[in-house]
């Protein structure tokens, strides 16, 4: 199983789970064709596709997915916000706390904390074991056990970000709404802490911000504080998500 980044950022979130047979498309803010693409045009084995909230670098292109007959996970308010999508029958709303499957793809979703209703997801198939994918939360009021692998946001340092509004290159404004919608360096550092980690193999941190991050400390203090193998979500990136090494 591998896992595929499209996209990642506010311009537009995509990722891939995948193992050549069966595929999980998770967020719709890439176009459909970049998908294609990224399966060599054969979407003959995509089980599905899930959605964080309705914001538009995360559900974007949802309708597009749905009328090509792809079954879609996500909140009520996600398809009401997408016009003469109607009754579609490829779109299937979620509850926290339910279990919901897709192929051999089992999905729970859980409540994140972000500025619109938002959920976060345990995703569970043989080939991959247990992913926890969480995005645009700024906390969470869940662990997990039994992890195997993570893909969490990191958006934002709060140093950084400081120094960005001391210089001027960023309005006072944005610190309390970032504090209120995206999870900061600290934050996730805790997070990671306070979770099962011990049958993790791969950390990917996703949504990370232009202007307020640093990839490259993002990975290093995330390794330091779990030592796991810590990646940075990029357009092209490819990461085995098998549940046991080859």
């Amino acid at each position: 199983m591998n896992l595929t980044v499209l996209a990642s950022g506010s311009t537009g979130n995509g990722y891939l789970l995948t193992n050549g047979k069966e595929t999980l498309i998770m967020e719709m803010g890439v176009t459909l064709s970049k998908v294609k693409q990224a399966l060599s045009f054969d979407l003959s084995g995509i089980a599905g596709a899930i959605c964080s909230h309705v914001h538009l670098d995360h559900s974007k292109y949802l309708k597009d997915y749905a009328m090509a007959g792809i079954d879609c996970l996500a909140l009520q308010d996600v398809f009401e916000s997408k016009k003469n999508l109607g009754a579609s029958n490829r779109c299937k709303p979620v509850l926290p706390g339910k279990g919901y499957k897709l192929g051999n793809f089992k999905i729970v979703p859980f409540e994140a904390a972000h500025d619109v209703p938002c959920i976060g997801f345990l995703i569970n198939h043989p080939d991959c074991g247990n992913v926890l994918f969480m995005t645009d939360s700024f906390m969470s009021e869940h662990t997990f056990k039994n992890l195997n692998h993570l893909l969490i946001e990191v958006n934002f340092a709060d140093d950084i970000l400081e120094k960005n509004i001391m210089n001027g290159s960023l309005h006072p404004s944005m610190r309390p709404r970032l504090l209120n919608t995206h999870m900061e360096l600290s934050t996730c550092l805790d997070l990671l802490k306070a979770n099962d980690l011990s049958n993790v193999r791969n950390i990917v941190l996703c949504h990370l911000s232009n202007g307020n991050s640093d990839e490259d400390r993002f990975i290093r203090e995330v390794r330091e504080t779990t030592g796991k193998q810590v990646f940075a979500a990029s357009p092209g990136l490819i990461v085995d998500f098998s549940k046991e090494p080859y």
